[in-house]
């Protein structure tokens, strides 16, 4: 990702997600398409998570949620992701 100043200059900034994500593209272009095809199928859901909730006679479907009492972040779970074998 490039980030830039007010003024429109190019700005050198990595972040800890920048170089997550560099090591799993890193991972997933040494793979074969099959392989990448089953890292993927992995990460997918047989039916996706979902629930309702009725307030005030209006439905809300929520498809993810999050622990907010959780101490894990969001880096945290990017590496989850990220460090799985295929």
């Amino acid at each position: 990702m490039k980030y830039y100043d007010d003024q429109g200059n190019e700005l050198n900034i990595r972040t800890e997600l920048d170089d997550m994500l560099d090591k799993l593209y890193d991972k997933l272009d040494k793979m074969t398409p099959e392989e990448r095809m089953a890292w993927y199928s992995r990460g997918m859901y047989v039916k996706p998570l979902k629930y309702t909730q009725d307030i005030d006679n209006t439905i809300y479907i929520v498809r993810t949620n999050f622990n907010e009492n959780t101490d894990s972040t969001v880096y945290d779970a990017v590496e989850r992701i990220t460090s799985k074998d295929i």
